[in-house]
């Protein structure tokens, strides 16, 4: 039987919580609530707000955390941090062809402008989609909609603004380059315009009369992969860029058919793209990036790497790729949990900077507040502005927070450590690095 821990203080209603987190129950401490009581339990679970014991007579009691001192709250959140957090992945994520709304917004054949639009997307082509196509580029948008949400990684996929993700489709390289994408690339998302490029050719389409249609060599993985960044727009600044781009290269990778990825499938995947290296690129499978380099490396620092020597891309962007896939499924149990734990500290963080920014917009709206044309305001000397999360204050502190996240994939490991395992793990698939 559960009860309410301390009525008088208690604000929760009598209805049972979920114990998720925890299948055993902590050995029993001393605890004290706010007003100085002092009591014995062992805690079954937190979810963040609610803490759940276990009393000395057996019975199980609720509380919110607030009722508890300072020193017991901070307990409680070192505590959550430890649990194991629920991975488990259907086999497959996606949508169904006849829940995916596809329709033509406008076609302007004059200034080779065509916008179409689902659900959750609109985008522009160059080019005039047949149906057939037009219905699988809708559902794979849509299908890496949900797979983002799915995923343990803390995404919560949603555009910067408005109520739709944007993206740009052209039908040759030159105007694609012309738009602002990269000399060497397939395809970009492009923060400042909030929407991903991506030429023709990336993504396997040819002119079938007056419609482009799939060609024998249509394919998803640059569509999935610039579509994984814009989905995890919100988090992009606070993750090293080998898990930016590793996330991306990971969903590429899954198989994906009929607007369905095939998590349980996840290492044929793995299979096609290192087969995919051994006969499609001059150099073959590349040796991983080292680690101790790769880790702190900088978006700067990326792209120097790629100016300077292209070549050095299939190493960087494998290398990435080998580590999320390690993480998703080889390291520790194989179940992902310190990924899980690794994008739950990212996550806390985003939501910090996300309520941040909401309260600087309720702030520049108050009496006393002159918001200028240019975007910079004055206010009030008895106004006080939201505290700005040290995270967003600096590149060092960005930098700092970013290492200290590292520590939990580390888990202990040095990364000589960590590299040795990698090796173990991918031989044991019959893959040598």
């Amino acid at each position: 039987m559960q009860r309410l821990l301390f009525p008088s203080l208690a604000l929760l209603c009598a209805t049972s919580i979920a114990l998720a987190q925890l299948p055993t129950v902590d050995p029993p401490r001393s605890w004290k609530t706010a007003e100085g009581v002092a009591f014995q339990a062992s805690i079954v679970s937190f979810d963040g707000t609610t803490v759940t014991f276990k009393m000395p007579n057996g019975s199980r009691a609720q509380a919110p955390s607030t009722k508890l001192s300072g020193d017991d709250q901070k307990y409680l959140v070192d505590w959550q941090k430890k649990q194991p957090i629920s991975t488990a992945m259907p086999n497959e994520i996606g949508v169904e062809t006849a829940a995916v709304k596809a329709e033509v917004v406008s076609e302007d054949a004059a200034a080779e402008k065509y916008v179409y639009r689902t659900q959750h997307f609109e985008f522009e082509s160059q080019g005039k989609f047949s149906q057939a196509l037009l219905r699988d580029v809708a559902r794979n948008f849509e299908a890496t909609y949900e797979l983002l949400k799915a995923l343990p990684w803390h995404v919560e996929p949603k555009p910067e603004s408005g109520d739709l993700f944007h993206a740009k489709l052209f039908k040759n390289r030159e105007a694609y380059i012309a738009a602002g994408g990269p000399q060497n690339s397939g395809g970009v998302y492009k923060s400042s315009q909030q929407m991903f490029l991506v030429p023709f050719e990336s993504i396997g389409v040819k002119l079938v009369g007056k419609a482009y249609a799939k060609d024998e060599n249509f394919e998803t993985h640059t569509l999935v992969h610039e579509l994984t960044h814009q989905m995890m727009r919100f988090s992009l600044d606070y993750l090293p860029q080998w898990v930016v781009e590793g996330t991306a290269e990971y969903t590429g990778t899954l198989p994906l058919h009929t607007g369905q990825f095939r998590i349980s499938a996840a290492k044929n995947g793995l299979r096609d793209y290192v087969n995919f290296l051994k006969t499609r690129t001059a150099n073959g499978v590349p040796e991983p990036y080292p680690l101790e380099q790769l880790f702190p490396i900088t978006n700067e620092q990326w792209n120097e790497v790629l100016e300077r020597d292209p070549r050095s891309s299939h190493r960087l962007y494998f290398t990435s790729f080998l580590l999320v896939y390690y993480f998703m499924h080889l390291d520790g149990k194989g179940d992902g949990q310190l990924f899980a734990r690794y994008f739950r500290e990212v996550g806390e963080v985003r939501k910090t900077v996300e309520a941040y920014y909401k309260a600087m917009e309720d702030f520049k709206k108050q009496p006393g507040v002159d918001v200028k044309p240019d975007g910079s305001f004055t206010y009030r000397r008895d106004l006080v502005l939201p505290k700005r999360p040290e995270v967003i204050g600096s590149d060092e502190a960005r930098a700092e927070f970013q290492k200290r996240t590292l520590q939990i994939l580390l888990d202990g490991r040095t990364e000589a450590d960590l590299m040795k395992q990698i090796r173990t793990g991918y031989s044991h698939l019959g893959i040598r690095l």
